[in-house]
């Protein structure tokens, strides 16, 4: 297996001058993608693929320095400013050949439960967590009956239509897995209509690939949670947690 993880993006909502990405928010004595990069190299994850732009240089060196035995490519998107992380997905996608596990680089979980999912989910699927079906910032997953996912809705409230006709899977936190056939046709698919998605994040065009291929889903429910961190507050909550329950993270 291969990873994929998507550090493209500026991060404007956070607000941190003080922090040259993101996904080097400390938690302890680790950031974000130093926990990321020991997970994945606990696993059997021969390359990971990181999709850098912001500040991408500073983001190379502090991997660099952290002198891990994990294969480390990096993939330059220098147009991150205006397009969405789907292109970061796929320039990642494009050079995997093995099935591939996609994260997103501003994630906070316990490795225990990532590792799990990893192991043990079905090799096209995504990780949920449980969520509040009205709020409007979380990634809300809808199923069908025989369980796989029909569409992710974002950025808005679910209408009263999609609450009558799919489940609630609850939201996807921004892990998830793709076959090395599915990651083909996700490329495929893709090119096939880049000038809708370009700009879009990437639950748009995986709802529309949620017509054509089954996504299946992994459910977490067991230790302190997870957590995205789009904003300062977002990651103080995070801090808050991973403090209180540091031995589970």
């Amino acid at each position: 297996m291969q990873a994929v993880i998507l550090l493209a993006g500026y991060g404007s909502r956070l607000g941190r001058d003080d922090i040259l990405h993101k996904s080097l928010l400390p938690f302890g004595d680790e950031t974000l993608l130093s926990r990321h990069l020991a997970c994945l190299d606990s696993l059997d994850i021969s390359c990971v693929y990181l999709v850098v732009g912001h500040n991408k240089e500073d983001v190379k060196q502090y991997v660099s320095d952290l002198n891990i035995g994990l294969k480390c490519n990096f993939i330059d998107n220098d147009v991150y400013r205006t397009t969405g992380n789907t292109l970061s997905m796929v320039m990642g996608l494009r050079y995997c050949s093995e099935d591939v596990v996609i994260l997103d680089g501003d994630v906070l979980y316990p490795k225990s439960e990532f590792c799990k999912y990893v192991k043990n989910s079905e090799p096209t699927s995504f990780a949920l967590i449980p969520a509040d079906i009205d709020n409007t910032e979380s990634t809300k997953t809808l199923v069908r009956s025989d369980g796989k996912i029909a569409m992710f809705v974002t950025k808005r409230d679910l209408t009263s239509e999609e609450k009558t006709d799919f489940g609630f899977g609850g939201e996807a936190i921004g892990f998830f897995k793709l076959s090395f056939e599915n990651c083909k046709k996700f490329i495929e698919h893709y090119e096939n209509f880049e000038s809708k998605y370009v700009e879009l994040l990437w639950e748009i065009p995986l709802t529309d690939f949620a017509k054509s291929v089954d996504l299946s889903v992994w459910s977490i429910t067991q230790g302190p949670g997870c957590f995205e961190i789009d904003t300062q507050d977002d990651y103080e909550q995070a801090l808050l947690i991973f403090r209180k329950y540091r031995d589970s993270f």
